[in-house]
């Protein structure tokens, strides 16, 4: 598998972003049922965008043979070790961790979407 790396501020995954990892040593996604959903990389310091590889960066991934493409924000880069670097990433549906909501009552669909979007 060859993550293709993005922008921070990337909204759509339908290009090569920044560009494809091909120089990335390993790469495997880890999900479980009800549980992480998340990807880690080895990388090399030599490797074509090792600077372009920053915190809040996207990485698109396939994450089994029988899945499609999926998006993973970048949270952890470690330091360098013997020429390469470990990234860690989340799913990109983790972004909304952490963010509170207040709470609402609502009758229907819409009103409920409603609430969500105060």
């Amino acid at each position: 598998m060859i993550p293709i790396l993005f922008a921070a501020d990337a909204e759509t995954f339908t290009s090569q972003g920044i560009g494809p990892l091909g120089d990335a040593i390993s790469c495997e996604v880890t999900e479980e049922r009800n549980g992480v959903y998340e990807l880690e990389m080895q990388y090399q310091v030599t490797g074509i965008h090792f600077e372009d590889i920053q915190n809040r960066c996207s990485l698109e991934a396939i994450p089994s043979p029988y899945r499609t493409r999926q998006p993973f924000r970048i949270y952890k880069n470690s330091r360098p070790v013997d020429g390469s670097v470990t990234i860690c990433a989340a799913h990109l549906s983790y972004d909304l961790n952490g963010i509170p909501g207040s709470a609402f009552t609502a009758q229907g669909m819409t009103g409920a979407f409603g609430g969500v979007k105060a």
